[in-house]
């Protein structure tokens, strides 16, 4: 018993397809589908696959693309260290010794850093090192006195009791 709503459908022979009576539609039997079928890859003329060569306007087009991607990457980054170099450089970069020793009337007491004893003098010890951009300059007496630095054509200049002994730690900031 067939349903009232169901579609009917005639068949001729064995080697003809299906026909919806109510539609007159032939359907394709299932062994008449190749599997090989891919219309989304093939075209309807041959069968073939299709294999679209890129122009050469669109190679143009996508190296050209990368190149300014990467200017504009590159010009971002170099205005971000115009604007905030500085800032950066305070905040990330440590401070850095310059030069460090101690010292005496009679020149270096122990192994120094940086600093090379070039003479004592009038109760100044000289010491050979180029002034850093923003310097500090760390003094330490053996006996307390008031601590006074000059510098003086790449050399820092320390007053230092005869007696006395001086640890210096010159920082680069």
């Amino acid at each position: 018993m067939s349903h009232p709503g169901a579609k009917k459908k005639r068949r001729v022979s064995a080697d003809e397809e299906d026909v919806d009576l109510s539609t007159g539609i032939e359907m394709a039997n299932d062994s008449d589908i190749h599997a090989d079928h891919d219309l989304e890859k093939s075209s309807l003329l041959n069968r073939g696959l299709v294999i679209r060569k890129k122009s050469c306007v669109h190679n143009i087009c996508r190296i050209s693309m990368g190149i300014m991607a990467t200017a504009v990457f590159t010009f971002m980054l170099i205005q971000l260290w115009a604007n905030y170099g500085d800032d950066i450089k305070k905040r990330v970069f440590s401070p850095q010794i310059a030069g460090a020793g101690a010292y005496g009337s009679s020149g270096s007491l122990g192994t120094t850093f940086g600093l090379g004893f070039h003479k004592y003098a009038n109760n100044t010890l000289h010491l050979n090192l180029s002034k850093p951009t923003h310097e500090l300059v760390q003094l330490s007496y053996r006996t307390p006195q008031v601590k006074s630095y000059i510098w003086d054509d790449s050399c820092l200049k320390i007053s230092l009791d005869p007696s006395n002994h001086v640890t210096v730690v010159a920082w680069s900031i």
